[in-house]
């Protein structure tokens, strides 16, 4: 007899339900590789009860940084964090004097050793120009595969190098003694199988190579930009490509080939064009790096735009034209990188005003410089924390008492102790009026203060007269008189 075999599932519903399971499985797919983390721990006691964040640069030609978590130190100096990780990139520890650098990839769980606490010293605070120390944090226990570990020692290698053999590789050039060296580095760093490093250590070598004998930027631009991928997180191609791609489109529209760069700015802000002024160049034949060499070109020129023998762009052309590379960039990095362009130029082109900063006098009361209009104004801006705060003071007491029915002194401290300051001004009797700002690092950064004491003078009708007033000397007096006539 005939076994009649029912079937459950038609051949339509099959179909349907294979659709389902697939688009399943799909989901599943995408949230697992959006769900991947990378763990950090640390143990310094140095550290111990406080909260530091984890930051990450948003592209590396702004260089502006995101906080992407923070972590917590307890009792003992023990701190963990997870991160969202889809692929390696380097996050950075702020370490108040240091600064730590760590690579980190999906589902790797790191435990790193960073340098103790060393807070600023007064110098460093006043220093406009102060950077932190950078470090590699070093992962424990030492593990050679780890990329972060890889890199450490690959850099070592190479500075050893430099160092050692330095007139060989960049003076006295021996095309063959070069390369046997970077073939020694080479064969000794494969012990790192990740892709990511092989990135690097392929960068890294490149550089050396143009550093030392391969110094034409087109084979350059060709052979190790145009025929590999962007990789926009590899520290070793980005400072390789820093390095090739500065300023380019400035110094390429002064050439034959870029003839048409300043044009296709000023008056076309046509990216489409400035494809087309590049692609003259035989060395670009990857539209992803025309692009990228493009919005950097574009950033670039406008903080070079007051030097010598570069092509200067008009700026709002050059904005419309970043704002099209928002639009029509190959790639969804590269419209965000030039969102972040835009971004960080429209800032520095704000006008912050010193006349609409609200200052605070020792009682907390809130007052503007326009409230101090009718005479001449003297407006000196002074760290409380350095040495020669009380020695500056005396000078100004000195020398404007003199003036006192022509002149109003103010003297904006920042980072006062404010009963200190209340002592001092009752024991010394300085002279002028005192007050303190609520945000100092955000102060300086808006009004572009590179130094202090910074000095600024201001007629009766509140226009500035002088931005950079000499600074409280006996010089000041025949200054001031001058300005009076």
């Amino acid at each position: 007899m005939a076994v009649m075999r029912l079937n459950l599932f038609p051949m339509e519903s099959t179909l349907k339900l294979k659709k389902v399971l697939l688009l399943f499985l799909t989901l599943t797919g995408v949230a697992f590789s959006l769900a991947q983390k990378a763990r950090i721990s640390i143990h310094n006691p140095t550290y111990k009860n406080e909260k530091l964040p984890v930051l990450k640069e948003k592209d590396f030609i702004t260089k502006q940084r995101d906080t992407i978590a923070f972590i917590s130190f307890d009792k003992e100096g023990e701190a963990s964090t997870e991160i969202t990780c889809n692929e390696p990139f380097f996050v950075i520890f702020p370490l108040y004097k240091n600064q730590a650098w760590l690579c980190v990839e999906p589902n790797k769980h790191y435990r790193i050793r960073i340098p103790n606490k060393q807070h600023l010293s007064i110098e460093d605070s006043l220093n406009a120009y102060f950077e932190p120390i950078q470090y590699y944090a070093i992962p424990e226990p030492y593990d050679s595969s780890l990329t972060q570990q890889a890199i450490i020692n690959l850099n070592y290698t190479i500075d050893t190098l430099l160092e050692k053999h330095l007139k060989y590789i960049r003076y006295k050039i021996k095309r063959k003694y070069v390369d046997s060296l970077l073939s020694i580095v080479h064969r000794e760093h494969q012990y790192c199988n990740t892709s990511f490093f092989k990135d690097y250590l392929f960068f890294r070598l490149a550089w050396l190579k143009y550093l030392s004998y391969e110094r034409n930027q087109n084979f350059a631009i060709k052979t190790y930009f145009s025929e590999k991928p962007v990789l926009l997180n590899n520290p070793a191609y980005v400072e390789f490509f820093n390095e090739l791609f500065a300023d380019y489109l400035s110094y390429y529209a002064t050439t034959a080939l870029g003839e048409h760069v300043f044009s296709s700015i000023a008056k076309a802000k046509s990216p489409s064009e400035l494809r087309r002024d590049l692609k003259r160049n035989t060395a670009f034949i990857n539209d992803t790096l025309i692009d990228l060499v493009i919005i950097k070109g574009l950033h670039d020129a406008y903080y070079s735009k007051n030097l010598p023998n570069k092509i200067v762009f008009p700026l709002p052309q050059l904005i419309m034209t970043l704002d099209s590379m928002t639009m029509v960039a190959k790639t969804t990095a590269l419209r965000q990188i030039a969102k972040n362009v835009i971004q960080k130029l429209k800032e520095e082109e704000k006008q912050y005003f010193f006349e609409d900063y609200p200052l605070y006098d020792l009682e907390g009361n809130e007052y503007y410089l326009r409230n101090f209009y009718g005479k001449y104004l003297y407006v000196c801006i002074m760290d409380f924390r350095s040495y020669n705060f009380l020695t500056e003071q005396k000078k100004i007491k000195a020398i404007f008492s003199r003036f006192a029915d022509k002149l109003t002194v103010i003297t904006i401290v920042l980072y006062p102790l404010k009963e200190k300051l209340q002592l001092l001004i009752d024991e010394e009797k300085l002279y002028g009026n005192f007050f303190s700002i609520k945000n100092p690092e955000l102060f300086k950064k808006q009004l572009k203060i590179r130094g202090l004491p910074s000095c600024m003078l201001y007629s009766p009708s509140g226009k500035l007269l002088d931005g950079q007033a000499p600074p409280p000397e006996e010089s000041l007096i025949p200054f001031f008189i001058d300005k009076l006539k």
